[in-house]
Order: structure tokens, then sequence, then C-alpha cells
């Protein structure tokens, strides 16, 4: 292999050398083109964009697509600008004469009064009669009730029907409560009671009641009651009860114009939690239940510029002495559960009163105020 001589070139020569070729690839000399060659590469651009187009639509042709219904008929022309301007102009002068004209008609039938006819006075009289009729007759007040689901009714909106052919023996079976009265479903005669709709839709299919669904229609009736029961305070309930296992919460508001007004109860609605107890432990054989004892377990708190008088507070807190004594000696002699129960008088004739009132001394004197907090307000 022969030897390669080796040439020695100066570092200068080597930098002018690369030099020059970074001057050349930089540098774009401007090329002079004829008009004629310009126009011949337009028009092969041209071509071959109409090839690519009918190519394009040679491949077209072959897909699946449906024919046009009028293949003859030519594109709809594109309406001018001012023709589209003018439509545009007359519908919307259009719209606003119409609304123009509904106004018009309007303030003149205002105007005139001829929009409704004047309602006759002896028509105004008979209506007010006829609402205040409405409410103080018996047939539309609700104060009567269904014999089944117990709802209170207008006497007119029920229906008589007879109970006894009324019901299937299955519900001959879930009525068994409310058959021991005898003036809720009398035995004898024609059986007449008064039902509501829903109730009587249901007897006559044969089904349960959906009022009467969640207690099967075994809530008793109000003749279970004797008077010596029917009108005990929420104290007195407590002192002769074998056992009290829950207790509730109510608020009532007293007025000035009412003070002694508290008829109606306001119940605070929320979480109840039920501890269990050991029902033989608590269970009394001596009532009443002390008063002392008895009231640690009633918290009443007031707020305002004056403490309720015992007038105000009397309807759930008074304790009358007869009332109690009268609902014991029932019970002893017709609740079986309250034949062992010995009578504590003593404790009855120790009770005392605030004035000329029914309410404990004790009861108004564990009275407390309680404000607001600034952060609870």
């Amino acid at each position: 292999m022969p030897k390669k001589d080796i040439i020695r070139v100066p570092q200068e020569e080597i930098r002018r050398t690369l030099e020059a070729l970074d001057g050349r690839r930089v540098r774009k000399d401007p090329v002079n083109v004829s008009p004629d060659e310009v126009r011949r590469t337009l028009a092969d651009i041209d071509r071959r964009r109409a090839e690519e187009r009918a190519i394009r639509r040679e491949r077209a042709k072959d897909l699946l697509t449906p024919p046009p219904t009028r293949p003859d008929r030519r594109p709809k022309r594109p309406r001018p600008l001012g023709e589209v301007t003018e439509l545009q102009r007359k519908s919307i002068e259009s719209i606003l004469q119409h609304y123009e004209t509904c106004f018009r008609d309007k303030e003149e039938a205002s105007v005139s009064r001829s929009w409704c006819n004047e309602v006759p006075l002896a028509v105004q009289v008979e209506a007010a009669k006829s609402f205040y009729r409405a409410f103080t007759d018996e047939k539309t007040l609700p104060i009567a009730h269904c014999v089944f689901c117990y709802r209170k009714s207008a006497p007119g909106e029920l229906s008589t029907v007879q109970w006894q052919s009324q019901l299937t023996p299955s519900l001959m079976q879930a009525t068994r409560a409310l058959q021991l009265c005898a003036k809720c479903l009398p035995q004898d005669g024609e059986c007449w009671v008064g039902v509501c709709r829903e109730c009587r839709a249901g007897l006559q299919n044969g089904k349960l009641p959906k009022a009467c669904s969640v207690n099967n229609m075994h809530i008793g009736c109000e003749h279970r009651y004797p008077k010596e029961l029917d009108d005990l305070s929420p104290v007195e309930e407590r002192l002769i009860a074998l056992q009290a296992p829950f207790g509730y919460i109510t608020k009532f508001t007293v007025g000035n114009k009412a003070p002694s007004g508290l008829n109606y109860r306001k119940h605070v609605k929320g979480h109840i939690v039920v501890f269990p107890n050991k029902v033989d432990d608590l269970v009394a054989t001596v009532l009443p239940h002390p008063l002392l004892d008895t009231i640690e377990n009633i918290h009443v708190s007031w707020s305002g510029s004056s403490k309720p008088s015992p007038t105000d507070v009397g309807h759930l807190l008074q304790v009358r002495k007869t009332v109690v004594r009268d609902a014991l000696v029932w019970l002893q002699k017709n609740n079986p559960l309250y034949e062992h129960i010995a009578i504590n008088y003593d404790e009855i004739d120790g009770w005392r009163y605030e004035g000329s009132s029914n309410v404990p001394t004790d009861i108004l004197e564990m009275m407390r105020r309680e404000e607001p907090s600034i952060a609870e307000k």
C-alpha cells in the first residue's frame, strides 16, 4: 500500500476557506426567472389540482350513498343581502303591529270595563253568607272521625256503611279491639257506622285500609277511657303511672292578650334517645309517687321580662287532689295492673299550692329563667 504524503496547510488558509464556505451558505443570490416560466409553473400546479379533484370524485362515486332525489334540480341560489334585510324588516314590523293591536284592545277593555261583568250585590252577599255557613255548619267542620282509622273529618265527608257486611273474615279478626266497644261498632240492629272514603275503598276490596296499615286497627277507641282519666295534666299522669319510661320536651308561648291561653302545645322536634331500664325495679307499689321525686324529672325554664304566673302554666303543671284520687280509685278497681297498689292519701293531703291555683308551690319554686347567649342569638 503506497504511503500517503502529508500536506501541510497554514492555519490562515484553513480559516479563510471556512469563512468563504460560510459566506456562500448564508448568502442568497437573487435568481432571475422569466414570466413565461412563472406562467408554466402555475398552469402545472392548476393541472395537478384538477387531476386530484377528479380522482376524489371517482372515489366518491363508489361509496354507498343514496342518490339525490332530484339530480336535475339546480342548486338553490342564495338570496341577496338586500332581499334578506327587507324580509327581516317586514317580519319585525308585523310582530310589533300585532303587539300594538293587542295592547290597544286591552287598554280599551280596561277603560270601558268590558272585560268582565260586574258581580251583582246580591251574589256578593250570598257568597259571604255561604262562606260563613260553611265555617259554622257542623257538616263541614272536622268534628267527626272514621271508626276504623280514627282520623278527623267533616260529617259530610263520611259515608255510612254496615260494617259487618263490609268486613271479610280476616278484617273481622283485625278489628277485634274495636269490636269490644258497642258504641263504635254496634252489634245489634243494622250496624251503620261512619267511614271515610279511603277506608271504605279498602274494605270493599277486602284489604286493610292504608291509614290502618301501621297499627293494624289495634288502636282501641275513645270510649275505653273513663272520665276519671280523660283530662289529666302531664304531671298528674306521671304521679299515677306505674312507671314512666319516656319523657318529652314542649314549648309554649304566653301571650299578653291571652295570658291563660295555653291549650295548644308546640312540641320541639328532634332525636330521642331511649335508655333501657329494669322495669321490675322501677314499678311502684304505692301511688301517687312523691311529688318531690316526680318534679326532679321536670325542668321548667322561661325567658322574658316577667316570670309566668300560676294561671299561665296551670294547663301543664296543675296537680288536682280530687282528680288524682279519683283516677287511682278507678284504676284500682278496673285495671288488673293496679290491684296490688296502695293509695297514699297522706301524700295527696300534703300537697301545697300557690295561692288559689292548682299548681304546687314546689313546681313554681324550681322554675328557672334562661336567656339565650349572644352566640345562640
